[in-house]
């Protein structure tokens, strides 16, 4: 992950981007015509803000560069460096339009883009980074002459309490290759971030140029949620959908083979071949034909088994033991052989099937 302690910022600009309003196709800017000055107190604060970012393992990641055409992120930002002032305010302003350009949702709030020209002080290799920082209210306390006050603060951004930004970077890797993704690595952190996509994609995809289709992280989490949410909707015999269920979950903790092919899991464990097919459709058409394994945003639920039943009741436990603990009554001799005095065990009756209803 990256070190922003080394962080030396050459150049600042921030521009205003104005939600999109009703009688518009999407948002608009206003543009700042001159460099910030910031002391060290703000550049401290940017580098807190980063540092803190980069730590959090479910929201920041390095993803991959996808569009590399000249009016892209990457476009107008691998040279940055090399701008004069001038030029670098007028790029800047091209790249606060891109952002609002891919805004085409009212819902999608507004905010202040910071465009900052950087670069890390021990390797002498550049960043590019770019913070929306959405606004919100806070106050303050002060004394005047003796008395306590509480004051409004109106447009507060940045905030360490407030997860109202998200970022972009761009950061040279070698200097000496042409190769986007050989040059530059990009790293995103965007607290609404979700393995599906929505509603960050605007951020990563549209406007950064971003691809996620590299990330282990991500594509292990996307392929054990939408294999574990097909099973459940599709496979309608119980033990049949817990034994799969269980496979799913052997994948990446049993299973040593650093690699996983959605296609393969469907010719090795659906025995029905029209489950497989709709599987292969809905499901691995979806993900990439590959997927390196990488178990880190799935590790709490690959050490717990979880049944879930209509209007949010669910059992839960380690999945260690959950089998040995919990048996579920499915034929008549079962049943008659339970014994409501027997205080080895709890008889309990939950309305509705196991996993059904969701």
């Amino acid at each position: 992950m990256l070190d922003f302690n080394n962080l030396s910022v050459r150049r600042v600009i921030m521009h205003n981007i104005i939600a999109k309003e009703p009688n518009r196709d999407t948002a608009t800017t206003e543009y700042e015509l001159n460099l910030f000055t910031v002391d060290n107190s703000v550049v401290d604060t940017i580098k807190q803000r980063l540092i803190d970012a980069a730590g959090r393992d479910s929201k920041a990641f390095e993803l991959e560069i996808s569009n590399t055409s000249a009016d892209s992120f990457y476009g107008l930002c691998n040279d940055l460096k090399n701008l004069n002032d001038t030029d670098f305010i007028s790029r800047s302003q091209d790249i606060a339009e891109l952002l609002a350009e891919n805004q085409k949702r009212s819902t999608i709030p507004g905010g202040y883009l910071i465009i900052i020209d950087a670069f890390n002080s021990l390797s002498n290799l550049s960043l590019y980074i770019v913070i929306k920082a959405e606004l919100h209210q806070a106050l303050k306390y002060k004394r005047v002459n003796g008395q306590s006050q509480i004051e409004l603060l109106d447009q507060v951004f940045l905030s360490p309490s407030q997860k109202l930004y998200k970022i972009g970077i761009l950061f040279e890797k070698n200097n000496a290759v042409q190769d986007p993704n050989s040059r530059f690595g990009s790293f995103i952190f965007d607290d609404q971030f979700r393995t599906d996509g929505h509603p960050a994609e605007y951020f990563y995809k549209d406007f950064l140029g971003f691809s996620v289709d590299a990330n282990s992280k991500i594509q292990s989490k996307r392929f054990y949620d939408k294999t574990e949410s097909f099973i459940k909707s599709n496979i309608d015999d119980l033990p049949v959908k817990q034994d799969l269920l269980r496979v799913l979950k052997t994948e990446f903790t049993l299973n040593t083979n650093a690699i996983i092919t959605p296609s393969q899991f469907a010719t090795s464990y659906f025995a029905d071949v029209d489950i497989r097919d709709s599987y292969v459709s809905e499901v691995a058409s979806e993900l990439p034909a590959s997927i390196v394994k990488d178990r880190a945003l799935i590790e709490m639920r690959l050490s717990k088994k979880k049944i879930d039943f209509p209007d949010n009741i669910n059992i839960s436990g380690p999945d260690s033991n959950f089998d040995t603990h919990v048996s579920f009554i499915q034929s008549d001799e079962d049943l008659e052989n339970l014994n409501p005095s027997d205080t080895t065990y709890t008889i309990v009756k939950i309305n509705g099937k196991p996993f059904s209803n969701e």
